[in-house]
C-alpha cells in the first residue's frame, strides 16, 4: 500500500475552520464586506483515506452564513470538499494517483477504495477535461493571448482551486451542468 504523502482532508478542514475569519469575509453575491454573520450549520459527509484505512462517515459541520446587505445565505465550503459530494478532492486525486501509478487491477484497486469502477473513470474523464482546462488557460497566459488573464496574475499553484473556480465558475473535478457545458 502507498504511504500517506498528503496532510487528511479532516485535519485540513479543521484547519482551515479554525483560521476563519468571518469578518474578513466579502459576500460572494454582493462583494459587500463588513455585513457577514452566521446563519447555521448543516453536516457534511467527508469520504477519506489514510493509514491504508478508508474513512466513511465522517461528519463535519459546514457554516452557512448571512449578508446582511443583500440578503443571501451561503455556505463556506472549504476548497478540499468536491461541491455536492462526499469524497474530498484529496481522496479523489489519491485514488487517480493510484489509478496512473497503479501495480494492481482497476478492480482491486477499485475494491481497495470501495468505489464503482465506473465512478473511477467518470473522475478520470472529468480530471483530464479540467486538466485541458486549465493547462489552456495558462498556456494562453504564457504566450500573452487571453485577455481574460490580467497582465500580472498570480499563478501560484498551491491556490490551484481557487484560481480554477475563479477562472470557470465552478469547482475542479465538480459535475454539473456548467461542468458539462466545456468540452
Amino acid at each position: 500500500m502507498d504511504r500517506d504523502e498528503f496532510p487528511t482532508a479532516l485535519s485540513l478542514f479543521k484547519a482551515i475552520y479554525r483560521n476563519f475569519n468571518i469578518y474578513a469575509e466579502h459576500c460572494p453575491r454582493c462583494n459587500a464586506k463588513g455585513f457577514i454573520g452566521f446563519h447555521d450549520e448543516y453536516a457534511h459527509n467527508l469520504v477519506d483515506y489514510f493509514n491504508n484505512f478508508l474513512h466513511q462517515g465522517v461528519q463535519v459541520d459546514i457554516s452557512r452564513l448571512f449578508c446582511s446587505s443583500c440578503g443571501k445565505t451561503f455556505s463556506v465550503l472549504p476548497d478540499i470538499f468536491v461541491p455536492y459530494k462526499s469524497y474530498s478532492i484529496l481522496f479523489i486525486l489519491k485514488v487517480l494517483k493510484a489509478y496512473y501509478h497503479r501495480t494492481e487491477s482497476v478492480a482491486a484497486l477499485c475494491q481497495r477504495y470501495e468505489i464503482a469502477v465506473s465512478t473511477l473513470y467518470a473522475w478520470k474523464k472529468r480530471y483530464n477535461i479540467h486538466k485541458t482546462l486549465y493547462l489552456g488557460k495558462l498556456a494562453k497566459y504564457f504566450y500573452k493571448k487571453d485577455p481574460h488573464l490580467t497582465t500580472e496574475p498570480n499563478i501560484c499553484f498551491t491556490s490551484f482551486l481557487c484560481d480554477f473556480f475563479n477562472q470557470f465558475g465552478f469547482s475542479f473535478l465538480q459535475f454539473s451542468k456548467a461542468a458539462e457545458s466545456f468540452p
